[in-house]
């Protein structure tokens, strides 16, 4: 079985796909998720030919959706050509199988996509063990119904025509595989005990950073702390965590840690395997909560990161909501946003601009009101 290093989206550069997405209840919304779908592909070079966008219905235990939508998704495959049709939603083995069978082309859902940039972009041996383990924890129960091409991942087992006893085998391996990884990332739990051991010692209040993917939570911290940690625009650039010292004033100093990128319903086996690295935020003075004020959706922001602080027990931890990108707003929505919300903290990462009333938050929770834990 291949590891994570051997796993590559060059297969997908310059590749034409087809997009399926389904409607919200607001119009707004339905393009939001969208344009997130849009831009997972894009992060892997994916050339989108067409979007298919379509009212929610009964969900078919074999197909997913009716028939006729099939058929018209396959007309234009047909005319048009297309190597991929990447599916909004998550699907089950046996629908993404089906799916398949009718259109003759491979069918990538929502999950399978976020794993193939999860592959890309870990670069530490921390993140690639936890994005394995993600993979493994999606394979798994796609070996019966995908037995005959287990690579899906690029990292599969790649066999053909194995019988009931060879999937046996696969499942077993793969198995064992994922208790070795969940063996390695508690290594890694442990050696990051340490560290936050020596840091206690230090007395050096930790700052933990958390919200969205892309929305700019690595650009403050590397503003925040003249660091160069890696920033790019696509989704998930952050895989490993990273901390650095930040100074807010009279010699008092902080240490700032980055986390994973979150994103609207994840598969709770991906969060799981990156659990080790969010844990970071278990153990926080303070959680600096970051959203794209630019974003039309920022409720969907608030609550996947209440959701996952509730995930981590830590919902009633000191924190700082911090809106980034105001560089992107008009005046006067920047003037409603304030009104709205007077506590939060408005912040441009690309022009510096908020980030000294920042610190000056962020020294006032650590030091003049300190719950330190």
């Amino acid at each position: 079985m291949k590891s994570p290093k051997d796993i590559r989206s060059n297969t997908f550069i310059g590749k034409k796909a087809v997009l399926v997405v389904f409607k919200c209840k607001k119009e707004f919304e339905t393009e939001e998720q969208t344009k997130e779908l849009e831009f997972l592909s894009k992060t892997l070079r994916i050339k989108i030919i067409k979007t298919f966008v379509y009212k929610p219905d009964l969900v078919r235990s074999s197909l997913y959706i009716g028939k006729g939508r099939l058929e018209e998704i396959k007309e234009f495959i047909d005319t048009e050509g297309a190597d991929f049709l990447i599916f909004g939603d998550e699907l089950t083995p046996v629908q993404q199988r089906n799916i398949e069978n009718f259109l003759k082309i491979r069918v990538i859902d929502r999950t399978e996509l976020i794993l193939h940039i999860f592959g890309e972009h870990a670069k530490s041996k921390e993140g690639k063990i936890q994005v394995e383990l993600a993979q493994l924890s999606y394979i798994l129960p796609r070996l019966t119904g995908y037995g005959i091409s287990l690579s899906r991942i690029g990292g599969g087992i790649g066999i053909k025509g194995p019988g009931e006893m060879k999937l046996e085998i696969y499942r077993r391996r793969i198995k064992e595989k994922i208790h070795r990884l969940k063996k390695s990332i508690e290594g890694i739990e442990r050696h990051r005990e340490i560290i936050r051991k020596s840091r206690k010692r230090k007395n050096l209040p930790i700052v933990a950073v958390i919200g969205y993917t892309n929305v700019g939570k690595t650009s403050i911290i590397n503003k925040m702390s003249s660091s160069e940690l890696y920033v790019a625009n696509k989704l998930f650039s952050t895989l490993d965590p990273a901390t650095r010292g930040v100074y807010l004033r009279e010699n008092k100093m902080c240490l700032m840690t980055d986390t994973v990128g979150l994103l609207h319903n994840i598969p709770h086996h991906m969060i799981e395997a990156f659990k080790s690295t969010l844990e970071e935020v278990s153990f926080a003075d303070l959680i600096l909560c970051v959203y794209d004020s630019s974003s039309p959706n920022m409720d969907r922001q608030y609550n996947t990161v209440i959701e996952v602080l509730k995930l981590l027990s830590c919902e009633d931890k000191p924190r700082i909501d911090v809106y980034n990108k105001l560089d992107l707003l008009q005046p006067e929505d920047l003037h409603i946003l304030k009104n709205r919300y007077p506590e939060t903290v408005f912040v441009s990462a690309h022009s510096g601009e908020g980030l000294d009333v920042l610190k000056k938050r962020i020294g006032e929770v650590l030091y003049e009101n300190p719950v330190r834990l």
